[in-house]
């Protein structure tokens, strides 16, 4: 009996968690310094390219690509922001675009735990990739 109740526990545990993780508010990553170039961050990757020509083409070509992903939908447009989440648990991971004297900075990071296995800077080099050469 102790067993059962043992194991009824957990799974409503972990239910529980799930519904938090898919519910809590998502909140605008705290972006700290200038990014010079490629960086790995503790739970994220932040991504640096100069480009030429229109910036607004490039913003317009990279959130077609970004809403293509399974799992992303856009919170925000001033600044860009995404919010992709994983397909069991639903943890969300937040991406934000800026642009600024023809310099597109991709910065993802996670919202919850402390490693994101790399699923982060994969996430943001594909986008890059799709958008082709800058």
């Amino acid at each position: 009996m102790k067993l059962v109740i043992g194991v009824v526990g957990v799974v409503l545990l972990l239910i529980g968690l799930s519904v938090y993780v898919r519910t809590a508010p998502v909140r605008p990553l705290a972006v700290e310094g200038q990014y010079t170039a490629d960086t790995d961050l503790a739970g994220g990757y932040v991504a640096v390219r100069r480009f030429e020509g229109d910036a607004c083409d490039r913003i317009a070509r990279l959130t077609q690509i970004a809403q293509a992903t399974p799992r992303t939908r856009i919170l925000s447009t001033d600044p860009l922001r995404f919010v992709t989440r994983s397909r069991v648990i639903g943890f969300p991971d937040i991406t934000q675009v800026f642009v600024q004297d023809g310099v597109l900075t991709v910065h993802a990071n996670l919202v919850f735990g402390a490693a994101d296995l790399g699923v982060n800077k994969a996430r943001v080099l594909a986008w890059l990739e799709q958008l082709g050469p800058l």
